[in-house]
């Protein structure tokens, strides 16, 4: 694989401590595409999962403690801004039920590209117990981090397989990430469909 990738390579070999560092905003901040650009360069040997694997624990770890308590202070001080209400808009949005289930809310939050960091936010705001948000986020967030991390490893080692050009690589990877977020598109709207479902059932007294 080395002579097919040389460039790059030698391009993140040199500046490893910063492809590190970005990976860790990476999934800090968005998450799933950075753990499945991560689980491509571990594959093809550019980065070294040693470093890869610590660094997606502490960047999700981190982004899991510091939401919450953003929330939470923002919410102390600022009940009324606007941040807070687009997060509160966004969550119920998609998960209309998470006064009533916090745990699984959170928990299915994960599979709702572009709702999880709102999630977290709204989790402190609303002062959901923290044991509780911790769990759900815990072991939602390992489910996560390994299907994210071992599609990378796959599309990958797919690419790869079946042609050894770079170009041919790169654009079939791009083409794996594109319909992975059509798919999660489709999560998103089973996941509203279901829970309009949900909400609308009528509750035994």
């Amino acid at each position: 694989m080395h002579h097919l990738f040389g460039p790059i390579y030698s391009f993140v070999d040199a500046h490893s401590v910063l492809a590190y560092f970005v990976l860790f905003l990476g999934v800090f901040w968005e998450g799933e595409i950075s753990l499945i650009i991560a689980g491509v360069l571990v594959h093809l040997q550019m980065l070294s999962p040693v470093f890869v694997v610590p660094i997606i624990i502490l960047a999700a770890l981190s982004k899991t403690i510091l939401g919450y308590y953003v929330g939470e202070y923002v919410g102390k001080k600022f009940p009324n801004s606007k941040f807070l209400k687009f997060f509160e808009r966004k969550v119920l949005y998609f998960l209309p039920r998470f006064k009533e289930k916090p745990f699984w809310s959170i928990f299915l939050s994960k599979c709702i590209y572009g709702a999880n960091n709102a999630t977290i936010v709204f989790a402190g705001y609303v002062g959901v117990d923290f044991k509780k948000y911790f769990k759900a986020e815990f072991f939602s967030s390992l489910i996560w981090l390994g299907i994210m991390f071992g599609l990378g490893l796959f599309f990958s080692a797919t690419a790869l397989s079946w042609n050894h050009g770079i170009r041919t690589f790169v654009l079939t990877v791009l083409i794996f990430i594109i319909l992975f977020m059509f798919v999660q598109k489709l999560i998103n709207l089973f996941i509203e469909i279901f829970e309009d479902m949900d909400s609308d059932m009528p509750t035994s007294s």
